[in-house]
This record gives C-alpha cells, sequence and structure tokens, in this order.
C-alpha cells in the first residue's frame, strides 16, 4: 500500500514515523489534560455550592447560658457542679459539638483541671441541651475564691454545622460564663457554696 503525501522528497516510511509521532505527543497528553481539566472544574463546582450554601444559610453563633452552679468542698476535695445550656438559632444547620472540656478559674488562677464531656449533636431550632460538668480541684485551690468572689466558668471545644449531607471544617469553640461565688453555711464536713450566674449570659466565641 502507497501513502500519498505533499512532499514529493518524503518517503512512505517518513511518513508512517511522523503520523506514529503525531499520535503518541497529541494522544495521551490530550486525554491528561481533559481529566485534569474535568477534575478542575468538579473541584470548581463544589466550592462553588459550598459557597452558596454558606451564604444563604449563613449559621449564628450558638447561644450558651449557665444555668446553676455548686461548689463543695471538704478537707480532701472541693468540687464545682455546674450545669449549661446550649442553644442552637439556625433553622437548617445542625450544631456539632466535639472535645468539649470545661474548667473553673479565679483571677487567672486555674481552679479545677478540664472536665471532658460528651460529644453532643444539636439540631436545628429543637431547644436548650443541657450540658453537665464536675469539676474538682485540690480544696487549697477553691480556698482562694474566699467567701465572695467572682468566678469563671469555661467551655472549650470545637464546631461544625451540618446541613443535610454537607458538614463544615470544625472551628474553634470557647464559652465564657462568669459567676459569683457565695459561701453557705459551712457544715461539719464541708463547706457549700452557691455560683449565681451573672445576667449577661455567656461570651461565645469561634475561631
Amino acid at each position: 500500500m502507497s501513502l500519498i503525501t505533499d512532499d514529493p522528497n518524503e518517503s512512505p516510511r517518513d511518513c508512517s514515523r511522523k503520523i506514529r509521532h503525531h499520535q503518541y505527543q497529541h494522544g495521551p497528553r490530550w486525554w491528561r489534560r481533559r481529566g485534569v481539566v474535568a477534575a478542575a472544574s468538579a473541584v470548581a463546582s463544589m466550592a462553588s455550592l459550598s459557597l452558596i450554601l454558606w451564604l444563604v444559610l449563613r449559621p449564628s453563633n450558638p447561644r450558651f447560658t449557665l444555668l446553676a452552679a455548686t461548689s463543695t468542698s471538704n478537707a480532701s476535695v472541693a468540687i464545682i457542679n455546674a450545669a449549661f445550656a446550649a442553644r442552637n438559632p439556625n433553622a437548617h444547620a445542625a450544631a456539632l459539638y466535639d472535645g468539649l472540656q470545661a474548667r473553673a478559674s479565679y483571677a487567672g488562677l486555674p481552679l479545677t483541671a478540664p472536665s471532658p464531656l460528651p460529644p453532643l449533636d444539636q439540631p436545628p431550632q429543637q431547644g436548650d441541651a443541657v450540658l453537665s460538668a464536675s469539676l474538682s480541684s485540690p480544696p487549697a485551690a477553691a480556698a482562694v475564691a474566699g467567701g465572695r468572689a467572682l468566678v469563671r466558668l469555661r467551655l472549650e471545644g470545637q464546631l461544625r454545622w451540618k446541613v443535610a449531607a454537607w458538614v463544615t471544617a470544625r472551628r474553634a469553640l470557647t464559652v465564657d460564663c462568669i459567676a459569683v461565688l457565695e459561701l453557705q453555711q459551712p457544715t461539719p464536713t464541708a463547706v457549700v457554696g452557691l455560683l449565681q450566674p451573672q445576667p449577661q449570659g455567656c461570651a461565645t466565641t469561634l475561631a
């Protein structure tokens, strides 16, 4: 079989080599470029969809309230029991809390070691979820607060928002609550104190 070319000086063998070279240079590379373009388009589409969902929904920060807290100390240990209410104000986004820890401090000094809390998945606008924490410390640390003092109760953890099957990246969550510690009449075995939450509520920060 003969090959017809535009160049009279080009032999059929040279033409065959050129065709094979052209197929090698442009065939696989073209498919690779097409695959890269398709992958980039898919990533851009997902990013655009996520941005649209975020801009349309734009979840508001959760709201926390210190419901009640008590302090009990004896010769061996001091314990602070606290109850927090968490509210998700969003109509379409669920709040997912991970790695929650509670701690107490006075005048910048830690009163208790961090106490872990279980994870919490809070659906949209389903009322308040109650978080309970039991914080313990040596009695000497609790005695720093004296008879009446401001005590800071803090929650730390991570927050994600969930809309249908889409879940955002984790964000650092910090909740600061201030309460006034008032010691009650001591008993022969323990000293009991009440922590009165401040009317302004708790401050929530996302980073």
